[in-house]
């Protein structure tokens, strides 16, 4: 899944920097991040950063729900166990999962080209594994171009989106198609209820949808309206163990 893709590249980017360790220069600190962000629901921001393709991806994009986990290397098991229960989302047209992965604290700083080539080695295996998702979700396309984990090594987009502290907890943050913030989570460890509410972001937005396309047909006529691009049916969730 993205979060073992991503999460494994720090373990080996951990290894490999801990044997030249000795021989490294020093490090400066980090500077402290500034403080915490206020995302006001009233106005929109865009949040962007380069993913582990080098691609520049907005977070926060229009007109999908949007799911932001950030993870680090000691909230492994809840990053397996959410990316298993968005398994079946994966390929809608309405839905994108984005993964940060807060390394700034971590020693894969040191190696941040053994990462970054590690998770596109890792994104590639998993795209055959979401195959049969995309398919049952009506989506021929590669899976892979759909996978975004983002690597923030220096603090360039945690801070913006609120995470100004690195955290031993898997966090989270839903985004609406205005880009808005929906919900936020400081810390996920209720599969159950991260399926719910997600779930229910995106019937919510099919039933407005509809309701909008209902409304124009009433006042223009079905023949004179194109309808609006189908929603697939929701697949059942996937029963989760939470990582206690």
């Amino acid at each position: 899944m993205v979060f073992v893709a991503a999460l494994a590249a720090c373990a080996l980017a951990s290894s490999a920097a801990a044997q030249t360790q000795t021989n490294a220069p020093g490090v400066p600190a980090a500077p402290k991040s500034p403080a915490a962000v206020s995302l006001s629901a009233s106005r929109m921001r865009k949040f962007k950063a380069v993913d582990a393709d080098n691609h520049t991806i907005l977070l926060n994009r229009p007109r999908v729900i949007t799911l932001v986990v950030g993870t680090s290397e000691d909230s492994q098991d809840g990053a397996r166990a959410a990316g298993k229960a968005m398994y079946p989302l994966q390929g809608r047209p309405d839905f994108q999962l984005i993964v940060v992965v807060d390394l700034r604290d971590s020693i894969a700083t040191w190696a941040p080209s053994i990462v970054t080539g590690q998770m596109r080695s890792n994104l590639d295996e998993e795209a055959v594994e979401l195959k049969p998702y995309f398919l049952k979700n009506g989506n021929k396309g590669d899976p892979r171009k759909s996978l975004v984990v983002i690597p923030d090594f220096k603090g360039t987009i945690c801070p913006q989106l609120g995470w100004t502290e690195s955290s031993d907890d898997l966090r989270g943050i839903l985004f609406g198609t205005d880009g808005r913030e929906i919900e936020r989570w400081d810390k996920i460890d209720d599969m159950a209820k991260l399926q719910t509410d997600v779930r229910t972001a995106i019937e919510t937005l099919i039933k407005a949808d509809q309701a909008k396309a209902a409304a124009v047909a009433k006042t223009q006529g079905s023949k004179l309206i194109q309808p609006p691009a189908p929603h697939p049916p929701l697949l059942p969730p996937i029963l989760v163990t939470d990582p206690n």
